[in-house]
């Protein structure tokens, strides 16, 4: 069971970041629109824009999919697979400084 502990560790960092991926737009569009002065001045909305930024990458944010392909709200598809990559990645990453840790330990 110990071996299947970072395919685990990557499908709930994947889960966490759709569910962020999917919140974050219209949280952003939302409060874009509250702003009086429009949103090009306000900092909180800067600051969610460039989180929206982040976590679209690599994917989305550089459309690396063909956009014909996944209209509407098929656009899901590339972000969950964004996701997957997302999750993978960070698993790995926590997997390479356990090892730097336990090496460095010893």
């Amino acid at each position: 069971m110990k071996r299947f502990w970072p395919f685990i560790g990557a499908a709930l960092l994947a889960v966490v970041h759709y569910a962020a991926s999917l919140a974050i737009v219209p949280l952003t569009l939302k409060i874009g629109a509250t702003l009086p002065e429009g949103p090009a001045n306000a900092l909180f909305y800067n600051v969610l824009a460039g989180v929206t930024k982040v976590l679209y990458f690599p994917i989305i944010s550089l459309a690396l999919y063909p956009r014909h392909w996944f209209p509407g709200d098929m656009i899901t598809i590339p972000i969950a697979f964004n996701s997957l990559l997302w999750g993978m990645g960070l698993m790995a990453v926590i997997w390479l400084l356990r090892r730097i840790r336990l090496r460095v330990g010893h």
